[in-house]
């Protein structure tokens, strides 16, 4: 694929695509595999020989769960996603198409165009800077373009579920990244929304990358909205110079105790015996940026 301008340099490809080929290789074998194993077990059992039948009907029905397993995986049936990661931003092929709901926002080339949402698909929305992917066009983001990222993770093994914002992930919970299945929402300026799951290798650096990439861009313009007399809203917390809202509850910045991300939970605690706030990390936009924010607030009003 031609380099993009004005993204800097390459970093890492993320691609899907020899996950997806491997998953198609094995749906192919065991298919043929239980294609072979059921007529020889009909065979065997209708010529008196229940002893070969028998082992071969179980042998070919755990194919046939394995392929059915397999099949279940949404990569198998779709296009794979590959994401370029620069310096600068983000090459994703195949682009996002006009409407869905597993989407990421392209870089606009004017700027002006709203979108609805958008898929992985092989349309392009009019007005995306595209350059050619693999297997066709690749859209091009530029970090400007992301302006909010939502991090949840589950733990596998039966553990409870971790979730966590921004680029310690690892506050989400008390499992390693090992043990621990992350999803990445990100969302682009015009509300255009992408989702990065483990169908792609080494997605975690990603949404680390994505998140902290966020983060560093949205903390001040919030920062900056409220010193201004605006009112921020970050997931189900509003934000102002007077204190901090969730669900109609208000706790003032003079009894903020402190804000973080701990077990899955975006906390608020107060002083003074007032109810603490908290949302789950992983159904809340920017839980780190909100928590940073809080801190910055708290300085400039000399409420630490």
């Amino acid at each position: 694929m031609a380099e993009p301008p004005g993204l800097g340099e390459p970093v890492r490809t993320f691609d899907a695509r020899p996950a997806r080929r491997r998953a198609l290789t094995w749906l192919a074998a065991l298919a043929a595999a239980v294609a072979v194993l059921v007529p020889l077990a009909v065979a065997a059992f209708l010529s008196g020989r229940a002893w070969l039948g028998a082992p071969l009907t179980v042998i070919a029905m755990g194919c046939a769960a394995a392929a059915g397993w397999v099949a279940g995986w949404g990569i198998v049936w779709k296009r794979a996603p590959v994401v370029y990661l620069y310096t600068g931003g983000l090459v994703v092929s195949p682009p996002p198409a006009a409407d869905g709901a597993t989407s990421t926002s392209a870089h606009r080339a004017h700027g002006d165009a709203r979108g609805e949402g958008d898929t992985w698909g092989g349309h392009t929305p009019q007005g995306t800077l595209a350059t050619r992917g693999p297997g066709g066009d690749a859209a091009v983001f530029v970090w400007d373009d992301l302006v909010s990222v939502t991090v949840s993770g589950v733990h596998l093994g039966g553990r409870a579920p971790a979730s966590s914002s921004g680029s310690t992930l690892g506050a989400g919970g008390s499992g390693s990244a090992g043990e621990t299945r992350w999803r990445f929402t990100v969302v682009s300026s015009d509300g255009r929304v992408l989702r990065f799951g483990d169908e792609l290798p080494g997605v975690r650096l990603l949404g680390e990358t994505i998140a902290a990439e966020v983060t560093r861009r949205a903390v001040p313009r919030h920062l900056a909205a409220v010193k201004a007399g605006e009112t921020v809203r970050l997931g189900p917390f509003t934000i102002d110079l007077e204190g901090v809202e969730k669900d109609g509850q208000r706790v003032p910045w003079q009894a903020v105790c402190e804000v973080g991300i701990e077990d899955g939970l975006v906390t608020v605690r107060s002083y003074g015996g007032r109810p603490d706030l908290a949302a789950v990390a992983g159904h809340m936009p920017d839980a780190l940026p909100f928590t940073l924010l809080c801190d910055q607030i708290k300085e400039l009003l000399g409420t630490h």
